[in-house]
């Protein structure tokens, strides 16, 4: 700019010299050059300052990213790190959608529920294992808080609680929640690093507390099962024992009634081993075509005593095309568990029958149907379970060990098939079972 006014100066000289220009002419000039100065430089400022700034800055971030600046840069360069910077920022945000989305698929596919809580207790994030724990919907809960998801007094006052921990502190508690199931849930809280907000992990126990509550009923179960034949056996020894030898009728009717208790002793043990047996993978089947007319004929026949004493009608109406893939030992233990329990509860003059009813998909569905006294709706879903009667006292009584429905159910799956129960109090009991028609490769 000071060459332009010394330039200028020097025209003017020149043309002072050489022309007959006047003075004001002369100094109208100069006025012009001096303001117009000022004015260059102010432009210069307006239209450069910015592009200086934003070198500094590319320099700046060029150096935070480990990347050496040039000490001067023109608009070419500038332009060239301005896209290199672009590029970097595309990398980082996608490294960090990356990111995103695999912490995203993680806690999309873990069992447990995550819930993310701000400072003031709204839901900043749930995973699908939460919304299926606590069953909530697809609908949107982000904004909303914890009170308005899920009314629960002790979730709230575990994050009340959770609050006060210091940073990498947790609690745990129990909480059972009143859903359209009934779920027992252990909820541990952990305070989230420098947001002061908190994150619950849901793991969702009912199953194993129903688990533990099984075990403590069958220990229990099994104790007393065990213990009111060897009382018995126990009581009547020691009769024996302290009477005098002269009454031997008497004698023989105690000895009698413990080797009866004993028996049934005997039993109870061994319907434990083959049930544990069955359910650690220990039972092996042999499989082959079983032709189920006469296979049925052949349990029938173990049962026409009995039930010509008591006036208990069999019937067979299985085809003689029914064939069924099993092991005839197996198959024998589920139908005289079956058959023997159909006749401990049909009164005489009632009817036992086998029908079968043909299913898809490679199985033939074998009915046991009696007449007999039925079972209440409120029992048929614990039917199946171990030591569980519907009349403990009738059962006890008649030398059941409530182990055989167990065991059946359990070797009729090791079949591949299923077990239905449906009945009807005082019109009698359809047991059915489904056997594969095919080869099954059981998977214990």
């Amino acid at each position: 700019m000071v060459g332009m006014m010394v330039v200028g100066m020097g025209v003017m000289g020149l043309l002072f010299l050489n022309s007959p220009i006047s003075l004001e002419m002369v100094a109208g000039v100069v006025v012009i050059i001096v303001l117009a100065f000022p004015l260059a430089m102010w432009l210069t400022r307006r239209v450069l300052g910015p592009v200086w700034e934003l070198q500094s800055v590319v320099r700046t971030l060029l150096s935070r990213w480990g990347l050496q600046p040039e000490e001067h840069d023109d608009v070419d360069v500038l332009t060239n790190r301005l896209v290199q910077l672009t590029s970097i920022s595309q990398e980082r945000i996608q490294a960090l959608e990356s990111e995103r989305a695999k912490v995203g698929a993680v806690l999309d596919s873990m069992v447990e529920g995550v819930i993310a809580l701000d400072r003031q207790g709204i839901v900043m994030l749930m995973n699908p294992s939460a919304r299926r724990i606590l069953v909530i919907g697809q609908e949107s809960v982000a904004g909303q808080s914890l009170l308005e998801v899920i009314r629960h007094r002790g979730l709230s006052d575990l994050v009340e609680f959770c609050r006060t921990l210091k940073p990498n502190e947790q609690c745990r508690r129990e909480v059972a929640l009143q859903l359209p199931v009934q779920r027992i849930l252990e909820v541990n809280a952990m305070p989230l690093p420098d947001t002061q907000g908190i994150v619950l992990v849901l793991h969702d126990i009912s199953e194993l507390r129903r688990l533990e509550q099984v075990r403590s009923e069958f220990v229990a179960n099994v104790s007393h099962e065990l213990r009111t034949p060897l009382t018995a056996i126990k009581g009547y020894l020691e009769t024996l024992l302290d009477e005098a030898p002269d009454e031997p009728a008497t004698h023989r009717r105690f000895l009698e009634i413990a080797h009866t208790h004993a028996d049934r002793l005997s039993r109870l043990i061994n319907d434990l081993s083959r049930l544990s047996d069955i359910e650690t993978g220990k039972v092996v089947l042999h499989t082959r075509s079983v032709g189920l007319r006469t296979f049925v004929n052949d349990i029938l026949a173990i049962f026409e005593n009995e039930a010509g004493k008591r006036g208990i009608t069999l019937h067979n109406e299985v085809s003689t095309e029914a064939i069924v893939w099993a092991d005839r030992d197996r198959l024998s233990q589920i139908l005289v568990n079956l058959v023997d329990n159909a006749m401990k509860y049909t009164p005489g003059g009632g009817a036992v029958m086998f029908k079968v009813h043909d299913r898809d998909q490679g199985f033939t569905g074998l009915q046991i149907i009696d007449t007999g006294q039925g079972i209440p709706p409120s029992d048929l879903p614990r039917i199946t379970e171990r030591f569980y009667r519907v009349d403990k006292a009738r059962t006890r009584d008649q030398g059941g060990t409530g182990l055989g429905l167990a065991i059946v159910k359990h070797l009729v799956q090791l079949h591949g098939g299923s077990l239905r129960i449906e009945s009807e109090l005082g019109k009698g009991t359809t047991v059915e079972i489904e056997l594969p028609l095919e080869q099954f490769t059981s998977a214990s």
